[in-house]
């Protein structure tokens, strides 16, 4: 299998109508090339840019944590909607354990029975567990929370006008301040969101519901204009560390004098080479690791 390292058109097999698209993440089975462009079974279809497919294993390793939470959910469009679901098949059974009412149960097993009788997928999520599973699997967090947990806990509030691809969108209720539903932001005026029982997960126009709270996951720790200081703890790993922030410190070491080469957003051995380079000339821990002291030290040109 193959996996798009980007968002990429399918065109047909003569390679001159455009039949589809491939999201970033999306996994394909490549059945050859022909003049350039590789072959791959998405009916039959033409791909003209061969070098955006890669083996699926090293694309984990290619891409930003958000490019892989924003494959995740996209790979999740059409899933079932059941109260407290985080992405486990579905039976009878365990909708009846979970709902929590006779006539919510009723609405998901409607559902679910259309879904069994077409053949479509029996996967379910809840609002907040779209985005708890990910964090879960991906260790961003330790332990179940529901959508007020997500922005109160593990966001870093945001503007509308600062949305980026991957941020939570959420909705607030007018008299309290609870948030009571959650929805992932796709970067081009989307939202995916497990809308509730009758709908199952959908991508819908940002405008198209009220959202009216907005953050940005302290789990994918990218400095940000828009975030202040936030950080993840950066280190030379296999495979490398990627991301905004790897970018930040490296535009930062290059202007105190620390070249970490290429600024690529990859926390490769330059890298680290130039953070202990920065580090012993500042005092700190030269251990290579870009921790929170060596991050305000680089980032408020202490």
């Amino acid at each position: 299998m193959k996996a798009a390292i980007r968002n990429t058109a399918v065109y047909n097999k003569d390679g001159n109508i455009i039949i589809g698209a491939l999201e970033a993440g999306d996994l394909v089975l490549q059945l050859g090339e022909e003049g350039g462009d590789a072959i791959i079974a998405y009916v039959i279809g033409r791909v003209k840019s061969p070098d955006n497919l890669v083996e699926a294993d090293e694309w984990h390793a290619q891409v930003s944590p958000i490019e892989r939470f924003i494959a995740y959910v996209s790979a999740q469009l059409g899933c079932l909607y059941v109260w407290g679901a985080q992405g486990q098949k579905m039976t009878q059974a365990l909708i009846a354990r979970l709902e929590n009412s006779d006539r919510n149960y009723r609405r998901a097993m409607a559902q679910y029975e259309k879904h069994l009788k077409q053949g479509q997928t029996l996967v379910a999520y809840d609002c907040s567990g779209l985005v708890v599973a990910y964090m879960l699997r991906e260790g961003m967090i330790k332990r179940d929370t529901t959508a007020n947990g997500l922005y109160f806990y593990h966001c870093l509030p945001i503007q509308k006008d600062n949305l980026k691809a991957g941020d939570l969108v959420f909705k607030k209720y007018r008299t309290k301040n609870k948030m009571y539903h959650v929805g992932i932001y796709m970067g081009d005026g989307t939202v995916v969101h497990a809308k509730g029982r009758d709908d199952g997960v959908v991508r819908e126009p940002l405008s198209a519901t009220g959202w009216n709270r907005f953050g940005r996951p302290k789990e994918f720790a990218v400095q940000d204009s828009d975030c202040g200081d936030l950080v993840r703890t950066l280190r030379k790993t296999r495979p490398y560390m990627r991301g905004d922030d790897v970018r930040a410190v490296q535009t930062a070491l290059s202007k105190s004098g620390n070249s970490p080469g290429e600024i690529d957003g990859i926390y490769g051995s330059n890298t680290k080479k130039a953070v202990i380079a920065y580090q012993s000339a500042n005092g700190l821990e030269t251990d290579g690791i870009v921790g929170p002291i060596t991050w305000a030290s680089l980032m408020g040109g202490k």
